[in-house]
Protein backbone atom coordinates (compact mmCIF):
# COMPACT_ATOMS: atom_id res chain seq x y z
CA UNK A 1 0.00 0.00 0.00
CA UNK A 2 3.08 2.03 0.32
CA UNK A 3 2.87 3.61 3.63
CA UNK A 4 5.56 2.51 5.25
CA UNK A 5 9.18 2.84 3.80
CA UNK A 6 12.66 0.53 4.86
CA UNK A 7 13.18 2.60 7.77
CA UNK A 8 10.11 1.38 9.68
CA UNK A 9 11.43 -1.97 9.09
CA UNK A 10 13.06 -3.56 12.83
CA UNK A 11 16.55 -2.95 12.25
CA UNK A 12 19.30 -6.44 12.54
CA UNK A 13 19.93 -9.68 11.22
CA UNK A 14 16.82 -11.75 12.02
CA UNK A 15 14.12 -9.71 9.71
CA UNK A 16 17.04 -9.96 6.90
CA UNK A 17 17.62 -13.53 7.37
CA UNK A 18 13.77 -14.33 7.77
CA UNK A 19 13.14 -12.16 4.56
CA UNK A 20 16.13 -13.77 2.17
CA UNK A 21 14.69 -17.45 3.56
CA UNK A 22 11.06 -16.48 2.76
CA UNK A 23 11.95 -15.01 -1.40
CA UNK A 24 14.02 -18.14 -1.28
CA UNK A 25 11.07 -20.55 -0.88
CA UNK A 26 8.61 -18.40 -2.53
CA UNK A 27 11.20 -17.97 -5.60
CA UNK A 28 11.90 -21.76 -5.92
CA UNK A 29 7.81 -22.65 -5.73
CA UNK A 30 7.03 -20.22 -8.42
CA UNK A 31 9.65 -21.44 -10.60
CA UNK A 32 8.74 -25.35 -10.28
CA UNK A 33 5.56 -24.19 -11.14
CA UNK A 34 6.32 -22.99 -15.01
CA UNK A 35 9.16 -23.85 -17.13
CA UNK A 36 12.35 -24.25 -14.99
CA UNK A 37 15.20 -22.48 -16.07
CA UNK A 38 18.06 -24.50 -17.63
CA UNK A 39 20.19 -24.11 -14.21
CA UNK A 40 17.73 -23.65 -11.25
CA UNK A 41 19.97 -23.49 -8.48
CA UNK A 42 22.15 -20.60 -10.53
CA UNK A 43 19.08 -18.70 -10.97
CA UNK A 44 18.21 -18.55 -7.23
CA UNK A 45 21.88 -18.05 -6.15
CA UNK A 46 21.80 -14.96 -8.48
CA UNK A 47 18.50 -13.70 -7.76
CA UNK A 48 19.98 -13.56 -3.70
CA UNK A 49 23.34 -12.44 -4.16
CA UNK A 50 22.63 -9.79 -7.45
CA UNK A 51 20.16 -7.24 -5.05
CA UNK A 52 22.31 -7.61 -2.06
CA UNK A 53 25.74 -6.47 -3.63
CA UNK A 54 23.83 -3.88 -6.40
CA UNK A 55 21.90 -2.52 -3.51
CA UNK A 56 25.08 -2.42 -1.11
CA UNK A 57 26.57 -0.51 -4.32
CA UNK A 58 23.93 1.96 -4.59
CA UNK A 59 23.78 2.92 -1.07
CA UNK A 60 27.52 3.33 -0.59
CA UNK A 61 27.17 5.79 -3.46
CA UNK A 62 24.42 8.13 -1.91
CA UNK A 63 26.86 7.94 0.94
CA UNK A 64 24.31 5.81 3.25
CA UNK A 65 25.57 2.36 3.96
CA UNK A 66 23.69 2.14 7.40
CA UNK A 67 20.78 1.82 5.54
CA UNK A 68 21.62 -1.64 3.39
CA UNK A 69 20.22 -3.71 6.08
CA UNK A 70 16.92 -2.81 6.37
CA UNK A 71 16.68 -1.63 2.50
CA UNK A 72 17.28 -5.15 0.95
CA UNK A 73 15.07 -7.03 3.97
CA UNK A 74 12.14 -4.57 2.56
CA UNK A 75 13.26 -5.79 -1.02
CA UNK A 76 13.47 -9.39 -0.68
CA UNK A 77 10.22 -9.32 1.84
CA UNK A 78 8.18 -7.26 -0.52
CA UNK A 79 9.29 -9.38 -3.37
CA UNK A 80 8.38 -12.97 -1.31
CA UNK A 81 5.00 -11.20 -1.08
CA UNK A 82 4.42 -10.14 -4.29
CA UNK A 83 5.84 -13.53 -5.85
CA UNK A 84 3.11 -15.51 -3.72
CA UNK A 85 0.50 -13.10 -5.16
CA UNK A 86 1.32 -14.17 -8.25
CA UNK A 87 1.91 -17.67 -7.84
CA UNK A 88 -2.07 -18.73 -8.57
CA UNK A 89 -1.29 -16.75 -11.73
CA UNK A 90 1.24 -19.37 -12.53
CA UNK A 91 -0.95 -22.13 -11.69
CA UNK A 92 -3.79 -20.74 -13.40
CA UNK A 93 -1.67 -20.52 -16.56
CA UNK A 94 -0.66 -23.86 -16.26
CA UNK A 95 1.86 -23.93 -18.74
CA UNK A 96 -0.40 -23.13 -21.77
CA UNK A 97 1.86 -21.80 -24.77
CA UNK A 98 -0.47 -18.36 -24.35
CA UNK A 99 -2.26 -18.09 -20.27
CA UNK A 100 -5.75 -16.48 -20.91
CA UNK A 101 -5.88 -12.87 -21.03
CA UNK A 102 -7.03 -12.33 -17.41
CA UNK A 103 -4.06 -14.71 -16.36
CA UNK A 104 -1.53 -12.53 -18.28
CA UNK A 105 -3.49 -8.67 -17.24
CA UNK A 106 -3.17 -10.34 -13.94
CA UNK A 107 0.37 -11.04 -14.31
CA UNK A 108 1.58 -7.68 -15.83
CA UNK A 109 -0.13 -5.78 -13.08
CA UNK A 110 1.43 -7.01 -10.38
CA UNK A 111 4.82 -7.09 -12.35
CA UNK A 112 4.03 -3.72 -12.59
CA UNK A 113 3.16 -3.22 -9.46
CA UNK A 114 6.30 -4.28 -7.87
CA UNK A 115 8.54 -1.65 -9.53
CA UNK A 116 6.01 0.84 -7.93
CA UNK A 117 6.61 -0.51 -4.82
CA UNK A 118 10.46 -1.17 -5.29
CA UNK A 119 10.51 2.42 -6.33
CA UNK A 120 9.10 3.76 -2.85
CA UNK A 121 11.93 1.41 -1.19
CA UNK A 122 14.41 3.01 -3.22
CA UNK A 123 12.80 6.44 -2.73
CA UNK A 124 13.22 6.22 1.09
CA UNK A 125 16.41 4.30 1.04
CA UNK A 126 18.22 7.20 -0.90
CA UNK A 127 16.21 10.61 0.08
CA UNK A 128 15.27 10.90 -3.12
CA UNK A 129 12.14 11.56 -5.48
CA UNK A 130 9.42 8.77 -6.69
CA UNK A 131 10.91 9.33 -9.75
CA UNK A 132 15.03 9.00 -9.24
CA UNK A 133 13.51 5.35 -7.01
CA UNK A 134 11.87 4.21 -9.76
CA UNK A 135 15.34 4.74 -11.91
CA UNK A 136 16.57 2.99 -9.57
CA UNK A 137 14.51 0.07 -9.58
CA UNK A 138 13.94 0.03 -13.26
CA UNK A 139 18.44 0.18 -13.89
CA UNK A 140 18.99 -2.38 -11.18
CA UNK A 141 15.83 -5.13 -12.32
CA UNK A 142 17.69 -4.58 -16.04
CA UNK A 143 20.88 -5.44 -14.91
CA UNK A 144 19.94 -8.08 -12.46
CA UNK A 145 18.32 -9.82 -15.43
CA UNK A 146 21.03 -9.34 -18.28
CA UNK A 147 23.37 -10.84 -15.92
CA UNK A 148 21.04 -13.41 -15.00
CA UNK A 149 20.73 -14.60 -18.64
CA UNK A 150 24.01 -14.20 -19.07
CA UNK A 151 25.12 -16.59 -16.79
CA UNK A 152 22.56 -18.85 -16.31
CA UNK A 153 20.45 -18.77 -19.75
CA UNK A 154 17.16 -17.75 -21.10
CA UNK A 155 14.72 -17.85 -18.03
Amino acid sequence: MLRFGPQDLPAGSSPLILALLLYLLVTAVAMSLGQPPEQPVLVLALAMILPLLLARMVLALRRVPQRWPQTVTALFGTSAILTAISLPLAVTGGGESEPPLFTAMASLAVFVWSFAVNAHIWRHALDASYAAGLAVAVVLFAITLFIITSLAGPL
